[in-house]
């Protein structure tokens, strides 16, 4: 009766910063002035990547599993000319990709330990000889070694999908947007692709064929901006509207001309980077130069909540999310993330507060997607093949699902005293039953004796009637 309409399962978050011992301290020399499409920081299980300033487009690497104090010159990838964007492979954490000012994408193989010293020679380099500018870079979600790259050939925008084991691109889509393209994103099944340009227009392409699916209005400023999918269905962008006001906008993927959802952050200039957690549909939002991250739940199509702000202590450049099998689910842990700060990277937990935390939440912790086996190789997703990535279980061997526990004792007492007042009720009513069938049989008795008397008394009155001789004349 008194609960809200639109509650959220995630409504009562909060973050937990890390033991000071599982942090990298004492940072010099990040570069922080990237573009806004260039997140600062990239992660995973192993390496931590991160731009640095210095001569030769300098690309830290941090071992993740050595936390502490950060030597004066941290190890780089040297890529010769300013780095414009970079990105770890999902299916392999050992491989880093690097796009710089000299239209080069290089391929990074890093040793299992990390490197020791600047290394120089990347595994491959990656060129066309009409691209230029590039400035966005995404992996395939499902396919391993499929590329998208981003650049702005002399005035006209276009995307190739590279096959980094044929060191070649198979795909280029042009002719699709006429302005600078500031974000894009693949759909979850690795078949379509979403972007949005500087021309303020949303679009939805055929990866294949880049047929324009759907086409429509987006934030009305042309500053940086980001996209995410919610599902096969929806695209979340997150950018600027009029008067620096950062916004996110939700959209229905089959009629982009016009948002079904919208959320005014804050006004303020900073750049954002975002991540989307498709298991618990909850968007992240970060402002570079901010102390504060922005949390919302998407609930269906249409819905936009937002949750309580994630506060830290100092101003962040970017996060880096791991993935959710890196979370602690028995303290029901659902995100795990590093915070880049100026001079220092901190862990992060967000968790969901729970009253049976002994149980294993398994309406939180679905079923989440297998990272690390791609669905396919390259060569069959050119091929046309769309296989989808299997899914795991997080559930540990030594918790019980919280949906197949018992109820809590307060609950059992509390369902004891309801059965137990049915059962006063239902005898009570059974009395009241027994004493109206007694009521309604003493009636018809007395209902029988009164027409006896009735008949016996009309009897006797007429043997009392003078016989019609005896009358005098």
């Amino acid at each position: 009766m008194f609960g809200s309409v639109n509650a959220s399962t995630f409504k009562y978050i909060a973050a937990k910063f890390y033991h000071p011992s599982t942090r990298f301290y004492d940072l010099h020399g990040l570069s922080s002035s990237k573009g806004g499409e260039c997140d600062l920081i990239q992660a995973n299980n192993k390496f931590i990547a991160l731009p640095l300033s210095g001569p030769g487009g300098r690309i830290g690497i941090i071992n993740a599993k050595k936390p502490g104090r950060l030597p004066a010159h941290i190890p780089c990838l040297l890529c010769n000319s300013e780095v414009s964007n970079f990105k770890f492979d999902p299916f392999n954490e050992n491989i880093l990709v690097t796009v710089s000012n000299d239209n080069k994408i290089r391929l990074w193989e890093i040793p299992e330990d990390g490197i020791e010293e600047d290394v120089a020679e990347p595994k491959c380099v990656l060129r066309a000889s009409n691209m230029d500018k590039i400035q966005l870079i995404e992996f395939h979600p499902n396919s391993k070694d499929v590329l998208l790259t981003t650049s702005n050939d002399l005035g006209s925008p276009s995307i190739r999908i590279w096959d980094l084991q044929a060191q070649k691109d198979e795909i280029t889509l042009t002719g699709q947007h006429k302005d600078i393209i500031l974000s894009c994103a693949w759909s979850p099944d690795g078949t379509k692709i979403a972007t949005h340009s500087k021309d303020k227009k949303v679009r939805i392409l055929d990866a294949r064929t880049g047929d324009v699916v759907a086409e429509g209005p987006s934030h009305q400023s042309i500053r940086p901006s980001r996209l995410a999918w919610v599902n096969g269905q929806s695209i979340v962008s997150v950018g600027f509207g009029l008067g620096s006001s950062r916004e996110v906008l939700l959209f229905k993927t089959q009629d982009l001309s016009r948002h079904l959802a919208k959320k005014t952050i804050d006004i303020s200039p900073s750049l954002m980077s975002i991540h989307y957690d498709q298991d618990c549909q909850l968007l992240f939002v970060a402002g570079r130069g901010d102390r504060t991250i922005h949390p919302f739940h998407i609930m269906g199509d249409e819905q936009l909540i937002s949750l309580p702000k994630i506060e830290g202590a100092n101003l962040q450049q970017g996060f880096a999310f791991l993935p959710k099998s890196q979370c602690n689910v028995k303290e029901i842990e659902i995100e795990r993330f590093y915070r880049l700060s100026p001079d220092q990277i901190e862990q992060v937990g967000v968790r969901v507060p729970r009253a049976r935390p002994e149980y294993f939440q398994d309406d939180i912790f679905v079923p989440t997607a297998d990272i690390e086996n791609p669905a396919q190789d390259a060569a069959s997703w050119f091929k046309g093949e769309n296989k989808q990535l299997e899914r795991i279980p997080l559930k540990p061997e030594d918790m019980e699902p919280l949906s197949s526990a018992p109820p809590p004792a307060s609950q059992a007492q509390s369902k004891a005293k309801f059965e137990m007042g049915k059962q006063e009720v239902t005898e009570e009513q059974r009395k009241k039953e027994q004493m109206e069938r007694m009521f309604a049989i003493a009636k018809s008795v007395e209902g029988d004796e009164d027409e006896e008397v009735q008949t016996k008394k009309a009897a006797s009155q007429e043997d009392e009637e003078v016989a019609d001789e005896e009358w005098d004349d």
